[in-house]
């Protein structure tokens, strides 16, 4: 780069043509009196102290008004271009604070490439989550949403975590108490793209390391429709949900509870037979052939069908459902809140109640 380019340069920072002629006259000498850069710059000496003042501030030269008479002193070019570097990001992030950020989608998809840009974007969706998240981060990212995750859990949300990368194992044993986070929490050193959805409805998409890297090539997908949540949630709790190991989990939760979505209350049925607790449910349910609607009371919970928390008791990938005994017999009930709704089980419910016999 020629002294031309270093004058661009420093004029694209806020330097003034005066300011460049004396910065040039310190940087080509490593050092200069005040009066070599009046002269240099054309400007009186007591102008050049004004000059020295703006110049110390970016970070480009030292004033020694030890020495008669006073010089300036080039600082080394790293750092001067890291100086440079800090103003250019305190100006980066003055102007994402003023960016009047236009709404995020109510449905379908919003393409994101700026790591702030996501973390607003989960932070917009822990906050309005009322039911359920289910996350999927790198442990190196997870203090981003960690107070989120934290907050869900005391508002009686059902928090699923799934901690990746090479340090997920040490993140996850340096944590204090793992369940002010999540009711369950799984690792593995593998290193997907981090997923978080909420109430099974909207969410991020975002490729690995775009919370770590501040300027890289990453990207992010933020959504808001039931039929996408569901579809990303299906393929993630089939295909990377499973690669991770259970290293915690909560008490059962007490009952009886209600659960508008269906898969807390399938979780929350499993926690409660795996202690070798009994359980009924209250279901009000509609037959997926025919529409026929009914509702089932004090039904004995038979058999939990679901990958979320260990034992694994589902017979294919996204199967969450309960096996419930009527007076007709066994009866499948599926979530009519998963996004797609039932299709392997007779029937469907919106909610249930779990209760201890």
């Amino acid at each position: 780069m020629g002294e031309r380019q270093i004058r661009e340069t420093l004029s694209a920072f806020g330097l003034s043509e005066k300011e460049a002629d004396a910065y040039m006259a310190v940087l080509g000498r490593g050092e200069a009196t005040t009066r070599t850069v009046s002269e240099a710059a054309g400007v009186s000496q007591s102008y050049v102290y004004e000059i020295a003042t703006a110049l110390a501030k970016r970070g480009l030269v030292t004033v020694d008004e030890s020495a008669t008479p006073t010089k300036l002193r080039a600082r080394p070019p790293e750092e001067a271009v890291d100086a440079l570097s800090m103003h250019l990001s305190e100006f980066e992030t003055a102007v994402e604070d003023a960016y009047n950020e236009p709404p995020e989608t109510e449905t379908g998809f919003e393409k994101v490439h700026s790591s702030q840009t996501v973390e607003r974007r989960l932070e917009r969706q822990l906050a309005s989550a009322s039911e359920e998240v289910f996350a999927i981060v790198p442990a190196t990212s997870f203090a981003v949403i960690a107070d989120a995750l934290a907050d869900a859990v005391s508002r009686g949300l059902f928090v699923y975590c799934l901690l990746v990368g090479d340090s997920a194992e040490s993140y996850l044993a340096d944590m204090d108490d793992p369940g002010q986070y999540a009711h369950v929490v799984r690792t593995w050193d593998g290193r997907p793209p981090l997923f978080v959805v909420r109430d099974g409805i909207g969410g991020v998409l975002a490729t690995h390391g775009i919370l770590t890297s501040r300027h890289g090539d990453g990207y992010a997908v933020a959504f808001n429709q039931l039929e996408v949540a569901s579809g990303f949630f299906g393929n993630y709790v089939s295909n990377v949900w499973p690669m991770g190991e259970q290293r915690f989990v909560a008490e059962p939760p007490e009952l009886p509870a209600t659960y508008e979505q269906f898969r807390s209350g399938v979780t929350a049925a499993a926690l409660h037979t795996t202690a070798g607790h009994d359980v009924v449910a209250d279901l009000d349910v509609v037959a997926i052939e025919g529409g026929e609607s009914r509702t089932i009371e004090d039904a004995p919970v038979r058999e939990v069908r679901q990958n979320l928390v260990a034992p694994v008791t589902n017979a294919f990938p996204i199967e969450n459902a309960l096996v419930v005994e009527t007076e007709d017999g066994l009866a499948s009930v599926g979530g009519q809140t998963s996004g797609l709704g039932p299709y392997y089980e007779e029937w469907g419910a919106n909610s249930v109640t779990i209760k201890r016999t």
